[in-house]
């Protein structure tokens, strides 16, 4: 699980040989930091932002472990899918693209969406 924008970086590029597919999560995760971290705010604020966008990078180091993985996924999943599959970069802008169509439609008044998935960082 790592920003959406690491795997335009020179860095990960050179480290990834054989590509990763990824699963874009159909709502943004929100993180929310240990009880001890940060101290409470009366704000709302930080219950509904995360630092960054993220999506789970699938790599399995060859080809043929990689389709197997996406293959588990699909079939793990059935028609209950909380993420959406991209087995490319080009896959990956198709989905945005999409996604901003589709954003259009779904935001409030302020531009917000208010779905959101919670991931807890311990």
């Amino acid at each position: 699980l790592m920003p959406t924008w690491v795997h335009k970086k020179d860095y990960y590029k050179e480290l990834v040989k054989v590509p990763a597919f990824f699963l874009v999560p159909k709502k943004r995760y929100v993180y929310l930091p240990p009880k001890e971290f940060r101290n409470k705010k009366a704000s709302d604020v930080h219950k509904k932002s995360s630092p960054f966008v993220s999506m789970w990078y699938i790599w399995g180091g060859t080809e043929q472990q990689i389709s197997n993985l996406m293959d588990c996924y699909l079939r793990a999943t059935g028609n209950e899918k909380h993420c959406d599959l991209a087995r490319s970069k080009s896959a990956l802008r198709d989905l945005r693209r999409k996604g901003q169509n589709t954003k259009k439609n779904h935001m409030g008044s302020k531009g917000q969406s208010d779905g959101v998935n919670s991931t807890q960082i311990t």
